[in-house]
């Protein structure tokens, strides 16, 4: 279409050259009389376009661009469109054998509009103000993901609800208003995640599935584990595409830390710089504690893990800390500890994000942590609050 514009606009601009080649008037003519119609059947008869777009208060010239993921799944631009008259189109491109996640993009700015591209003609309504905004409409994937994103939109305003209340409770002292707004959290959290699940299980074949479990990944709702239980829900065409492909790769390197696989071997130098490993401090429950000095919800659970150790340990309950603390940051990390009342073992390479115990058991974030057994098999992880004394109490 651009290509027609173009060259319509390239003969028009030179008329005056058309009608000094006298015999080659008709012919030109007459070209741009097909030319001419070519644009307005095209424009005219919308059903010949394969994604429609709205482009209410959009100024005409403004260019649109239709963005899919390369081999690195960063989005690259495949088709660019004009908005005339509030209106863009774009035509279908090369097709694929399953849906392929696209992007929508202006030349005003970095944000982007997220939707998903089959064999169905799609129709697009774009909000200038916030492309994340815009809507599509057209096939089932985009249904089912725009649907997700108005209940995820929903459980985050709760969600900030939830952390404004607790807090303005704890802070007023009022620790019961604080422990019962915590618990209506995590039941509301715990039905957004069964709903969402059950989008997953109800859709195995489509893209947006993916999409969804990577996204409970992402806000770390759920582990990997549970996730990889989700991906092997998914069947068909979705396994095949970059985005499944990507997730499952990502979901892989956590096999060697899911439930039921050995702990992986580390050893590491305590406060006082001998050497420590991981076999000589297994008990008959043992857990390794990601954590740091500067770590606010580390500091925060320390009490409970605290707890859990003074009443478990005589029972075999043993405690190893991996402390992700900066470098020249000892006296904190050793300081901490000892306010904290952490009475077990402790190790450091005081590296950071860039501690290798933390790489080796995919610990992204923290406080993150490991339940053994007294084989060094990893029996729960990320068991925080109550949740830890319950496990302790059923193995111990």
């Amino acid at each position: 279409m651009l290509l027609v514009l173009e060259t319509f606009n390239l003969l028009h601009n030179s008329k005056s050259l058309i009608f000094e080649k006298k015999t080659m008037k008709y012919t030109l003519s007459l070209i741009a009389l097909i030319l001419l119609i070519s644009c307005k059947s095209k424009t005219s008869n919308e059903s010949d376009h394969f994604i429609e777009g709205d482009a209410p208060g959009v100024y005409n010239g403004m260019r649109v661009y239709l963005n899919k993921l390369n081999a690195a799944n960063k989005p690259m631009v495949i088709d660019t469109a004009i908005v005339m008259d509030e209106k863009f189109y774009f035509d279908q491109g090369e097709r694929t054998d399953f849906a392929e996640v696209r992007f929508l993009s202006m030349e005003t700015g970095n944000d982007r509009m997220i939707f998903i591209e089959d064999d169905n003609p799609l129709k697009i309504e774009l909000n200038q103000d916030s492309l994340w905004a815009s809507t599509v409409t057209g096939n089932e994937e985009n249904r089912i993901l725009y649907d997700f994103r108005a209940n995820q939109a929903d459980y985050q305003k709760r969600t900030n609800e939830f952390k404004t209340s607790r807090g303005e409770a704890y802070r007023s002292g009022d620790q019961q208003k604080g422990d019962d707004v915590t618990k209506e959290w995590m039941n509301a959290e715990e039905s957004y995640k069964d709903e969402v699940f059950n989008t997953v299980k109800s859709n195995p074949s489509k893209l947006v599935s993916s999409m969804i479990i990577g996204d409970l990944v992402n806000s770390k709702l759920i582990d990997t584990d549970k996730a990889m239980e989700l991906f092997n829900v998914l069947e068909g065409d979705v396994k095949n595409s970059a985005i499944t492909k990507s997730l499952e790769s990502y979901l892989t390197k956590f096999t060697t830390t899911a439930i039921g696989a050995k702990a992986p071997y580390f050893e590491g130098k305590t406060p006082e710089g001998e050497v420590l490993k991981l076999e000589n401090v297994l008990g008959k429950v043992t857990l390794i504690d990601f954590w740091a000095s500067w770590c606010g919800p580390c500091r925060r659970e320390n009490p409970n893990v605290v707890k859990a150790y003074k009443e478990y340990h005589d029972k075999g309950f043993n405690i190893i800390s991996v402390s992700l603390d900066r470098q020249n940051a000892a006296a904190a990390w050793k300081a901490a500890i000892k306010k904290d009342e952490m009475d077990w073992y402790h190790i450091s390479r005081l590296m950071h994000w860039q501690d290798p115990i933390a790489k080796l058991y995919n610990v992204t974030s923290i406080p993150a942590t490991f339940l053994l057994d007294e084989n060094g098999v990893i029996i729960a992880k990320d068991l925080r609050g109550q949740a830890l004394h319950n496990k302790l109490a059923e193995l111990l």
